[in-house]
C-alpha cells in the first residue's frame, strides 16, 4: 500500500481516537444532572442510563479495533488479510476502515455464521415460527385489519379442524 495511503488511514484513526475522548468530556459533565422526579422520570433516566452503557461498549470495542488498525499500520501488515494473507482492496478499507479480513474471507465467516438462529427477546412468536411449533403458512387475516396477522398453534389448528368434521 502506497505510503501516502497509510498515512491518510492512520492520520483518520488518531481523528476518530481524539474525537472519542472529546465526547467523553462532554458526557461527564452530562452525568452530573440530579437524580429527582417521579417514577416515570426515574424509569425513563435508567433507561437512558442503560443506553449510553450499552453505546459506550459498543464504542470501547470500536476503539479496541481502531488500535489494533493502528498497530498493524506500524507493523506494516495495515491492509493485509489477517486470515488469507492477500491485500484487503482499498475501497473496501475506504468503507471499512478497521477490516482485517479481505472481503472473500468475510463472506466465508458470514456463510458459516448463517447456521446460527437469531432468538429475539421480544414477546413475538418469532423463534416459535423457527422451530416449527407454528405453522407460517396458516395464517388467519381480517378483511379490515390490513396489518395484523393471526398466527394458530399446532393445537388450534387441529381443534379446528374438529370442528369443521364433526358439523
Amino acid at each position: 500500500m502506497k505510503t501516502q495511503t497509510l498515512e491518510n488511514f492512520k492520520n483518520l484513526f488518531i481523528e476518530i481516537k481524539r474525537n472519542s475522548v472529546l465526547e467523553n468530556l462532554g458526557r461527564e459533565d452530562q452525568n452530573l444532572t440530579g437524580k429527582s422526579g417521579d417514577e416515570i422520570d426515574q424509569t425513563t433516566r435508567e433507561r437512558d442510563e442503560q443506553l449510553i452503557l450499552k453505546l459506550q461498549g459498543r464504542q470501547r470495542f470500536y476503539l479496541k479495533k481502531v488500535d489494533a488498525a493502528l498497530e498493524r499500520i506500524s507493523n506494516g501488515t495495515f491492509g493485509e488479510c489477517t486470515d488469507c494473507g492477500d491485500e484487503i482492496s482499498e475501497t473496501r478499507l475506504l468503507a471499512r476502515p478497521t477490516a482485517d479480513l479481505c472481503i472473500c474471507c468475510k463472506e466465508d465467516q458470514e456463510r458459516g455464521e448463517e447456521h446460527v438462529l437469531y432468538e429475539k427477546k421480544s414477546h413475538t412468536l418469532g423463534k416459535q415460527i423457527l422451530t416449527g411449533k407454528i405453522n407460517p403458512s396458516l395464517v388467519n387475516t381480517n378483511p379490515g385489519d390490513d396489518n395484523v396477522v393471526k398466527f394458530h398453534s399446532r393445537s388450534e389448528i387441529d381443534s379446528i379442524n374438529t370442528q369443521i368434521f364433526a358439523r
